[in-house]
């Protein structure tokens, strides 16, 4: 499967971030392999609880570092507009209101990159496929499990760029694709 997936550049760093966690958590559980061995019943390896564990431990993580590997290695960075764009797209700030509740403002992020305590709604959520491509005051079908919501766009404009790099640390860098 052939999918493009976009980031903004803090995007690309959180990814970044997210990849060497699972790596560190990758490492601690196969340093811990050994002495995860040598507990339980040595006898046979299935009466090994501890190891066993291990092994499911180290197969996921092993999972997510490929699956982040992947991500970094197919993305398209790109930057958020610095001037108000016509429609939604990836880094607009968006205000909306969603059938029955107050309005609400955030900003459309990237691929798996939505944070809603940060203000971030990924544009492959729900919220952020139904906000894609619509314009102020365009009412749009927000689809989530077997529920049906419309959610009205009332405004939207460019981030303000610290959005995006709310976590920035000295010598952090990416290479924009």
């Amino acid at each position: 499967m052939n999918q493009t997936y976009y980031l903004t550049p803090g995007g690309r760093r959180r990814v970044q971030r997210r990849l060497a966690k699972a790596l560190a958590a990758y490492k601690a559980v196969t340093d811990d392999n050994p002495e995860a061995m040598e507990s339980g019943d040595t006898s046979v390896w299935h009466d090994n609880f501890a190891y066993e564990e291990n092994q499911r431990q180290m197969h996921m993580l092993g999972r997510a570092v490929r699956d982040i590997r992947q991500l970094l290695a197919t993305c398209t960075v790109v930057t958020p507009p610095v001037r108000t764009p016509d429609r939604v797209t990836l880094g607009t700030a968006v205000v909306f209101r969603a059938a029955g509740e107050m309005p609400r403002r955030c900003w459309i992020a990237g691929w798996d990159d939505g944070d809603p305590a940060a203000g971030r709604v990924s544009y492959n959520s729900p919220l952020g496929r139904a906000l894609m491509g619509a314009e102020p005051g365009d009412v749009r079908e927000l689809r989530v499990e077997k529920t049906i919501r419309s959610v009205e766009l009332l405004d939207i404009g460019a981030i303000d760029p610290s959005d995006d790099d709310d976590t920035i640390q000295e010598g952090d860098s990416c290479a924009a694709a």
